[in-house]
């Protein structure tokens, strides 16, 4: 299975790539789960050609000018999404499926099967999702490929937050200081946690920070440890809930097996 991540930093793939390999070993065909030490034998990651194994969202038009360079066009769409302009995220959606499509259409030996994007939703927690999703209708219409859309609300620290559980005591106590100093428990409500000041008490950067010590390793553990149940259960209102649903009804699909129930 060749998959496509748009991201908009490495943390962010980190994540994402985690959340589908942990999506495959608990809905996935049994072949799969015994692959999944070696998961470049079940599913490999398009890589920008700029030593990551994803493209950055914010550098579209630098990806295609390379692309162009190597021989492969994308194909320029413009105009209306279904009649109507486009929301936040439409345009930069529909340039990434684009270029999905010109990888996809190039390498018919190697075909791009799905592609994942991920965008934070920031302050725009309606029009981006309305605004990619309209994209996504269009580019479905090529059916090369399938899309998963996630949409971390407000931003990617939100599903990382949703595992996290103390392993000691000194993490329970910063957990439990969080919880007083915010009134509320950020991560049953990582929603809350808007606040774009850096170092605010309600910025979402530091609260992830202050728990797991900006340690990448730690953060890691929230999305491998914690059973797909609890992220589910926890991520409703933050985005995560549904992404999880996508990844697990699209994934064993482009295996050819139906999800184990």
């Amino acid at each position: 299975m060749k998959l496509i991540a748009f991201c908009e930093a490495p943390g962010d793939f980190r994540l994402v790539s985690g959340l589908v390999d942990r999506v495959l070993q608990e809905a996935g065909p049994a072949w799969v789960v015994d692959n999944l030490d070696t998961p470049e034998v079940v599913r490999t990651w398009q890589a920008d050609g700029f030593g990551n194994d994803f493209i950055d969202i914010h550098h579209l038009n630098k990806y295609t000018e390379r692309l162009r360079e190597r021989g492969m066009r994308v194909r320029q769409v413009r105009g209306h999404f279904n009649g109507r302009p486009g929301d936040a995220g439409s345009a930069m959606a529909r340039k990434a499926f684009l270029i999905a499509e010109a990888l996809s259409r190039r390498k018919l030996h190697d075909p791009i099967n799905g592609v994942v994007l991920v965008l934070d939703t920031d302050d725009e927690q309606v029009e981006r999702p309305r605004g990619v999703n309209a994209a996504r209708d269009e580019a479905l219409r090529w059916e090369l490929f399938q899309i998963i859309c996630g949409f971390p609300d407000p931003e990617r620290e939100a599903w990382v937050l949703a595992g996290f559980d103390p392993r000691h005591p000194d993490e329970q106590q910063r957990l439990d200081e969080l919880h007083r100093e915010l009134g509320f428990s950020p991560v049953l409500h990582a929603v809350r946690l808007r606040d774009k000041t850096h170092g605010a008490p309600r910025n979402i950067k530091r609260v992830l920070g202050a728990l797991t010590g900006d340690d990448v390793h730690r953060e890691a553990r929230c999305w491998i440890e914690p059973p797909l149940a609890t992220l589910h259960e926890r991520g409703v209102a933050t985005g995560l809930s549904a992404f999880l649903d996508e990844l697990r009804a699209t994934l064993p699909e482009l295996l050819g097996a139906a999800p184990r129930i």
